[in-house]
């Protein structure tokens, strides 16, 4: 293999230099638990989403297709392709809208980085240690370039799960394959031509398919530039390059990535779990509608409307007002309030067609009404406060003249209020035991939990495939 000259690149070379140099001993072992905490929740609802009907389409289609059985689709019997492999375990990892988000990516990060450490490090026959590694460098790349071009690639209808988690998806099968520095802005330079995702297509099958595609991405990415195929090596930074493309110029480029290998995002309140199975941004409004309703023990026919604020950029992220399916349910703020008041409770049961089309929430979603208060508008935020780290604010109207009100600045899961370690273990069982009986449930936790030991990710494969 011949090899390749590169001029210096500016910060598509300060990024290289830390997916290939960091070392192990420089992961602080805070990092590693959280990476740890990441991947049990992702992992649980990958293995759920296998049961999707969406999934099993794509299934089929990769069934279709063939291709080397290289590694494994979780909750399956299937083995394909490694960029296979890695498309289908993002789309199932992102099938329920269950998995984790990065507040300042902002996107799933974990539904992009996943799928490629399962991937090549089955086919590789890698260690746990070297997925843990390889997942912090993916995140933190994804949690440098996200800032690098918000708020305007967000605003402009691109999803960020998909942009910038192929990106990060790139970064870390960069670093499981052991590319040298040069290789991985080759890599870079294909991913950028591969990216791409519109939220136009949240609450359809194509969302949960974004997190797959940024996986794909970034596997192909990884084993092209491995077998010395060529890009330009200052992709992030030149004019038709990443940040001029997906944002609005490189002002913030070198500051974004000044820090990566000092300070650790991962570190920050910035990865996100989830209690409810749905758009990110709803977490803070069912929050206010489970309190509110077991506060004052509220009926439907009490409620005369429900007024909920959000950010300015809300309602243009879970914008279904009038949902039809489990799918639009998960991105509907007035569906989730009203079932959030009906049921006190936001599972998996309650996202489904059946009780999306049920006639007591349905009289009762026209009545919720999303506000975006002066505060939170998009004169008085744009660029300064992330939709994501937005308060939501909740006033309902009785027909006995009472009018009740509350406020969720921090949801559960947020980073400034964790989920406790029995709460991310117990999800982890509920999702993964719709699939896999209790040893091995038990048996994927235990390994999971202990990653850094474990010696072939090949081992995992085989306890997670159904």
């Amino acid at each position: 293999m011949g090899e390749i000259s590169v001029a210096p690149a500016g910060a598509t070379e300060t990024v290289a230099r830390f997916v290939t140099t960091l070392a192990a001993h420089e992961i602080p072992a805070e990092a590693l638990r959280r990476a740890r905490i990441a991947l049990l929740d992702c992992i649980g609802c990958a293995v759920a989403g296998a049961r999707f009907a969406s999934s099993a389409m794509l299934l089929d289609f990769i069934r279709d297709c063939g291709g080397a059985p290289q590694a494994t689709v979780v909750g399956t019997g299937l083995r394909t392709s490694a960029p296979d492999a890695a498309l289908a375990n993002g789309m199932l990892s992102s099938a329920l809208l269950y998995e984790d988000t990065c507040l300042i990516m902002p996107g799933h990060a974990t539904a992009t980085l996943l799928p490629v450490l399962l991937a090549l490090g089955e086919s590789r026959h890698l260690s746990g240690q070297a997925m843990l590694e390889a997942y912090i460098v993916g995140f933190e790349i994804e949690a440098a370039l996200g800032p690098a071009i918000a708020p305007d690639h967000y605003e402009r209808g691109w999803h960020a799960t998909a942009t910038v988690g192929t990106m990060g998806a790139t970064a870390a099968a960069c670093r499981l394959l052991g590319l040298d520095e040069e290789r991985v802005r080759m890599a870079l330079g294909i991913a950028t031509s591969l990216a791409a995702g519109s939220r136009q297509n949240f609450g359809a099958m194509m969302q949960a398919f974004h997190s797959g595609v940024a996986a794909r991405n970034g596997v192909t990415a990884a084993l092209l530039a491995q077998r010395g195929f060529t890009a330009d090596p200052a992709i992030l930074e030149a004019r038709m390059g990443f940040c001029n493309l997906y944002g609005v110029g490189t002002a913030k480029l070198d500051a974004a990535v000044a820090g990566l290998g000092r300070h650790f995002a991962l570190l920050g309140p910035n990865l996100l779990l989830k209690l409810y199975p749905c758009g990110f941004p709803l977490q803070r409004p069912i929050d206010c509608a489970i309190e509110l309703a077991n506060a004052h023990d509220l009926k439907p026919e009490d409620i005369v409307e429900i007024s909920c604020g959000v950010h300015y950029l809300i309602p243009e992220t879970v914008f279904h007002v009038n949902p039809q399916t489990g799918l639009q349910g998960r991105t509907s703020i007035p569906y989730c309030v009203a079932r959030a008041i009906i049921d006190r409770k936001m599972g998996l049961a309650q996202f489904t067609d059946e009780k999306v089309q049920d006639p007591a929430v349905r009289a009762l979603m026209p009545r919720v009404k999303t506000v975006v208060p002066p505060e939170l508008s998009r004169e008085a935020l744009r660029g300064k406060v992330n939709a994501l780290a937005a308060p939501a604010t909740m006033e309902i109207r009785l027909r006995d003249g009472r009018t009740l009100s509350t406020r969720v600045e921090y949801f559960r899961g947020a980073g400034e209020r964790p989920l406790s370690d029995a709460e991310v273990v117990g999800k982890f069982r509920e999702c993964a035991g719709l699939v896999l009986d209790a040893a091995r449930v038990e048996q994927a936790r235990a390994m999971i939990e202990n990653l850094g030991a474990l010696g072939d990710v090949a081992d995992l494969a085989a306890v997670l495939a159904a």
